[in-house]
């Protein structure tokens, strides 16, 4: 038995930064990475109440704490990204 290069398709999602086998993956990743890119996390601060008055603030995440606009946004980007042209 011997190691032989082969070649493969491979979808490039460039905002995400990463290679996937299947276009609809790499849809649904960039999809994923433009809309955090434009609406990013904000993590959470824990902090002892003497130290500020935002203690126990769970930070904001647009897929968490506002999942049906995430989904519309996410519905129209692979939607506009399937019809564009490759």
């Amino acid at each position: 038995m011997s190691i032989k290069a082969q070649q493969a398709t491979v979808y490039y999602a460039p905002t995400a930064g990463r290679r996937f086998f299947t276009r609809s993956a790499a849809i649904n990743k960039e999809a994923r990475a433009i809309i955090k890119k434009h609406f990013p996390d904000e993590p959470g601060h824990d902090c002892s109440e003497e130290a500020c008055g935002w203690c126990q603030d769970p930070g904001w995440s647009l897929e968490h704490d506002q999942p049906e606009r995430f989904k519309r946004y996410h519905r129209m980007l692979t939607g506009a990204l399937r019809r564009a042209k490759s």
